[in-house]
C-alpha cells in the first residue's frame, strides 16, 4: 500500500527549497512524501507497535480490509467503554518542522479522530491539533486553538468506512496543513506555541463518546517539508528581479522562456530576456536580451506557429507621465528559435487610444494589454486575447482580435468581446481543444474570487456567456497535454502570499468545477509577489512550471508528474 513512486531526476536537481526554508511562509505541502513509511506487516498481531506507547485498546492487526492485500496490518485503535479512550504515541527527534502521512480506514466511526504533534514526549496536548469526523458524505476538519475547536472545512466524497483514505500534515512553528483525501486545509490555528514537536498522536475524541474502530497504516514521520524537485532557470542581477515568465516547446524539444527583469512589479523600466534549455529543464542557458525598449515591454508570451515561427507578445506601458499609460499590445517574430526578432507590429484594439479621462486604474481609459499567448487556429487564423476598457467606460473587459496573414496585420474591426459587467474580466486565456472548440479562461474581480469560462465553438467569432468555475484562479495559465486533458495553474489568492496550484482537467469540455478543494500546491516563495506560472508538458505524465522569487531574483522550474495531481 505504501507509495513508493521515486523520481530519477532527484540526484540531478538542486532543491531551491533548502535554500529557502527558514524565508517560506507556509509549508508546500503537496510533494511526495520523502521518508520511509512504516507498513506494519513484519510486526506481531495482538501487541502494540515497537517504539510508540498506547492508552487503551490499541495493537497490531490483520487488515486485508477495503482492497488492501492479503496478509496486511495496520494498527487498530478501538473506543468501546465511556471510562477512557485509545491512543497512539509515536516519538521522533525533536525538530523545527515536521512531515507526516497516514492512510486511515475507520470500520465504525460514530466518533472522530484527532491527530495532534507534541512538543515533548509527555505532551499530549499538541502544539497542533486536528479533529476529523465524518459528516455525512464528507469528512469535517476542524483545528483546536487551545480552548476550542476552529472547523477548517470539509473533504468531500470521502467515506471513511469503505475505503482507505490518506491524511497528510506538515506543520512549523507558525503554520501547517492538515490534507485528508488530498483536501488541503492551511492553517495558523494553533493548540499551544512551541519551537519543536518530537511526537505524533492519534486518539479517538474524547473519554465520554465511543463508537471508533480506526486502522492506521503506511505511517511516516519526517523532520523536514518536502518540495517537489526544482532547478534554478535563471537569475537577476542584484537590485531586480525576475517576473511574468512564459515557457513554450520548440518543435526540436527546446523549452523557452521569457521573462521580465525589472526592480519592481510596476511603475519601473524592464527588459525582456530569454533562457533556453535542451534537456527537459534540467540546465538552462544564459540568459538573452530579447527587447529593451526606452519604456516598460510589460508580460511577454511566446507561442509557435504550426511552421515553427516564433511569436512573442507583450504590452507596453509608460510610467514617467502623469497619469501613466498604457501603448498598445505588439507582437515579434523569430524564425531562428529566438536568436533574432523581427521589428514589433502593433496588435490592434478598438479600446485602445489612451484618450479618455483617468480610470479606476489611475490612467487614461482606452487601453488594451494581453496576459497570454496568441493562439492558431487550424485555418491558419491567429487569435490574441486582450483585456482593458474603452475610452468612455471604465469597466475591464476581456476581448479576442483576430489575424488572418499570420500576425502581420490584426482584423480590430471584428474584434470580439468575450466578458463585461459588474465585475471586471481580466487576462483571458484561449486554448485550443483537440475538437476545435476554442476555451477562454478569465480572471475576475468577483467576490469571492472565481475563474470565468467562456468557449467558442466557430473558430471565434461567436463565445457564450461567461460563466464561474469553483476555481478562485488568479494570473493563470493552462497547458493542453498529449492526452486531452488540462494543466491549469494559478497563483491562489486564498492561501498566504498567492503561491501557485495546479489542478489537471481531465475533460475539458465539460465542467471544471471540484478540483479547487484538492488543488495541488507547486510553489511558494514566500512572498506576495509571485504567481504568473507558465507550464509545459516534457513528456506524456511528466510537467514543468515556472515559477519566480522576487525576494532572491530566481526563476525556479518546478517538475511534477500526472501523480502529484488529485483524480
Amino acid at each position: 500500500m505504501a507509495d513508493k513512486r521515486s523520481r530519477g531526476l532527484a540526484a540531478l536537481i538542486v532543491i531551491l527549497f533548502v535554500a529557502l526554508a527558514g524565508s517560506v511562509a507556509s509549508p508546500a505541502v503537496a510533494a511526495p512524501f520523502v521518508g520511509t513509511t512504516r507498513a506494519f506487516d513484519g510486526e506481531p498481531t495482538g501487541s502494540a507497535p515497537s517504539g510508540c506507547t498506547t492508552t487503551g485498546v490499541v495493537s497490531v492487526e490483520a487488515a486485508s480490509l477495503a482492497g488492501a492485500p492479503s496478509g496486511n496490518r495496520a494498527v487498530k485503535l478501538v473506543d468501546a467503554t465511556t471510562t477512557g479512550y485509545p491512543q497512539l504515541v509515536c516519538p521522533h527527534p525533536a525538530s523545527a518542522a515536521k512531515s507526516v502521512t497516514m492512510r486511515l480506514l475507520a470500520t465504525q466511526m460514530d466518533i472522530g479522530v484527532v491527530v495532534a504533534l507534541g512538543t515533548s514526549p509527555t505532551d499530549t496536548t499538541g502544539l497542533w491539533r486536528f479533529y476529523i469526523v465524518r459528516s455525512g458524505a464528507d469528512i469535517a476538519v476542524s483545528a483546536y486553538n487551545g480552548s476550542s475547536w476552529v472547523a477548517l472545512g470539509t473533504a468531500p466524497g470521502v467515506n471513511p468506512t469503505t475505503r482507505w483514505f490518506e491524511v497528510r500534515l506538515d506543520a512549523n512553528a507558525t503554520n501547517a496543513t492538515i490534507e485528508v483525501d488530498r483536501a488541503r486545509f492551511p492553517t495558523t490555528v494553533r493548540a499551544s506555541a512551541a519551537s519543536t514537536m518530537q511526537t505524533l498522536i492519534i486518539n479517538s475524541a474524547g473519554t465520554a463518546p465511543t463508537g471508533l474502530q480506526l486502522f492506521v497504516d503506511d505511517l511516516g514521520i519526517a523532520s523536514t517539508i518536502p518540495a517537489f524537485s526544482t532547478v534554478v532557470a535563471a537569475t537577476a542581477p542584484v537590485g531586480l528581479g525576475i517576473r511574468f515568465p512564459s515557457a513554450v516547446t520548440m518543435p526540436d524539444g527546446t523549452i523557452l522562456v521569457a521573462y521580465n527583469e525589472m526592480a519592481a512589479h510596476s511603475g519601473v523600466n524592464s527588459v525582456i530576456k530569454l533562457v533556453k534549455s535542451s534537456d527537459d529543464g534540467l540546465t538552462w542557458s544564459t540568459p538573452s536580451v530579447v527587447i529593451d525598449p526606452v519604456h516598460d515591454p510589460r508580460g511577454p508570451n511566446l507561442t509557435v506557429l504550426s511552421d515553427g515561427t516564433l511569436l512573442m507578445t507583450y504590452f507596453y506601458a509608460r510610467w514617467d507621465t502623469t497619469p501613466y499609460t498604457i501603448l498598445d499590445t505588439y507582437t515579434i517574430r523569430s524564425s531562428d528559435a529566438g536568436a533574432t526578432w523581427s521589428s514589433p507590429v502593433v496588435v490592434g484594439s478598438q479600446m485602445t487610444c489612451a484618450c479618455g479621462p483617468a480610470g479606476p486604474g489611475g490612467y487614461p481609459m482606452g487601453w488594451a494589454a494581453q496576459k497570454a499567448p496568441i493562439v492558431e487556429l487550424a485555418s491558419g487564423d491567429l487569435l490574441s486575447p486582450l483585456y482593458g476598457t474603452t475610452s468612455t467606460d471604465g469597466r475591464e473587459r476581456a476581448t479576442v482580435v483576430r489575424s488572418t496573414d499570420g500576425g502581420l496585420t490584426w482584423d480590430t474591426a471584428n474584434e470580439v468581446t468575450l466578458g463585461v459587467g459588474s465585475i471586471a474580466y481580466q487576462e483571458p486565456y484561449l486554448t485550443v481543444l483537440g475538437t476545435g472548440e476554442i476555451i477562454a479562461t478569465i480572471r475576475t474581480t468577483s467576490i469571492p474570487r472565481r475563474m470565468y469560462i467562456s468557449r467558442s465553438f466557430d473558430d471565434g467569432y461567436t463565445w457564450t456567456t461567461p460563466v464561474a468555475t469553483d476555481i478562485p484562479a488568479e494570473s493563470h495559465s493552462q497547458t493542453l497535454l498529449s492526452d486531452g486533458s488540462m494543466l491549469f495553474t494559478y497563483g491562489s489568492p486564498y492561501r498566504t502570499n498567492r503561491p501557485t496550484e495546479g489542478v489537471i482537467i481531465d475533460d475539458p469540455t465539460g465542467s471544471w468545477d471540484g478540483r479547487a478543494s484538492r488543488s495541488t500546491l507547486i510553489y511558494d516563495s514566500g512572498h506576495w509577489d509571485q504567481g504568473n506560472p507558465t507550464s509545459v508538458e516534457i513528456a506524456p505524465g511528466e510537467y514543468l512550471t515556472i515559477g519566480y522569487s522576487s525576494i532572491y531574483r530566481t526563476m525556479s522550474a518546478v517538475f511534477t508528474s500526472r501523480d502529484d495531481y488529485a483524480g
